[in-house]
């Protein structure tokens, strides 16, 4: 396969780099088989001719503008695709625009794929305490630690909630705690700063899922379940926890914009792209990078539904399966041990049990 690429020196690396041994992309004339535009800002967009070039055309979108976006339907595309880009996405976009009647099809979902990361754009933006809280995942100062836990403790409604959870069986603790400051005392600022984070995502769930087959608030549940989970495999494959706890919390976030275009019942990620052309792990990368999500935890959300994740976003997608289904916990587990060295892993076992006992509303 044969494809020009029209943009900078870098993204052409990087697409070469991608692609090697699956495709010969280059920044010659030569596009035989697809073109790829990388498109930097709303200036580059506007030079773009709006004609047929012969050869399916992707746009590669590098800038957060959301005029961008919006213009796009202008042009005649096969697909978008957004970093961080993955090969195999890549080319089943490419495989697909290869006949005529898939390029129609193609260009049917575009347009919807347009309208769904319009919205996702869109999407309101995290509270305050949230946007706080998700920077000090990468960089936690005392002097920080200290001025967010004092708004935790303003805010009645998070602190009630966070006491709440606080005080469940997983976290084990042997005298019930009433306050933020012994909540941070006896688990640590991470845990309480977690546990916030989960609450403060809440608001996003307050609508119908009717089309998931489940209710808003098992929604919320099945993510902070997976978080918790995802987390404690981390910690028993010495991982980032923090980062794994905030890819198992926004996993299925794309699902909040996706439930308002949907127009059938869906048992799986085949039947989302089978109605929209896109994924929900593909929306919830568009939300988490305008939310200034780290790049890893994004990378793994939105890979945790492809045949061979990387690390995090096979533990993501190991957390997920367990919590759907919590009678076949331990099989998911001892397959995900016999991928990467898990320490103890019955102790591992057992953890994720007390989550599950704990969290039985998960869905």
């Amino acid at each position: 396969m044969n494809i020009r690429f029209i943009g900078s020196e870098n993204g052409l690396i990087t697409f070469k780099k991608l692609l090697n041994g699956k495709a010969n992309v280059s920044n010659g004339a030569d596009a035989k088989d697809a073109l790829i535009f990388e498109i930097s800002s709303l200036e580059v967009l506007y030079k773009i001719p709006k004609r047929n070039f012969g050869v399916p055309v992707f746009f590669y979108i590098t800038t957060p503008n959301k005029s961008v976006i919006s213009n796009i339907k202008e042009y005649r595309i096969s697909g978008i695709l957004f970093p961080p880009l993955n090969a195999e996405s890549i080319m089943s976009k490419l495989i697909r625009s290869q006949t005529q009647d898939a390029a129609v099809n193609e260009r049917d979902y575009e347009t919807l794929r347009i309208k769904i990361i319009a919205k996702a754009e869109n999407i309101p933006t995290l509270p305050t305490i949230a946007q706080e809280l998700i920077k000090l995942t990468r960089n936690a100062s005392q002097a920080a630690i200290g001025q967010v836990t004092s708004k935790i403790k303003m805010d009645q409604g998070i602190t009630s909630k966070v006491i709440k959870l606080v005080n469940s069986p997983f976290y084990g603790v042997r005298k019930e705690i009433a306050s933020i400051d012994r909540a941070t005392m006896l688990l640590g600022f991470s845990s309480v700063k977690n546990i916030a984070l989960a609450i403060s995502l809440d608001q996003y769930y307050q609508k119908p899922f009717n089309m998931y087959k489940t209710t808003g608030q098992a929604m919320w549940q099945h993510a902070y379940n997976v978080a918790l989970i995802s987390s404690e495999i981390g910690k028993y494959l010495q991982q980032d926890c923090d980062a794994l706890y905030m890819a198992g919390l926004m996993h299925d976030i794309g699902k909040v914009v996706m439930a308002d275009f949907l127009v059938k019942e869906v048992e799986d990620v085949q039947d989302e792209r089978e109605q929209l052309g896109c994924s929900h792990a593909e929306i919830a990368a568009v939300i988490m990078n305008k939310w200034s999500v780290a790049p890893a935890v994004v990378d793994a959300v939105k890979t945790h539904h492809d045949t061979r994740p990387e690390l995090y976003g096979r533990i993501v997608a190991a957390a997920n399966h367990i919590d759907h289904d919590t009678d076949n916990a331990d099989e998911y587990i001892y397959q995900l041990g016999s991928e990467y060295p898990i320490q103890d892993i019955d102790m591992l076992k057992d953890s994720i049990q007390t989550i599950l006992s704990d969290n039985t509303d998960g869905s």
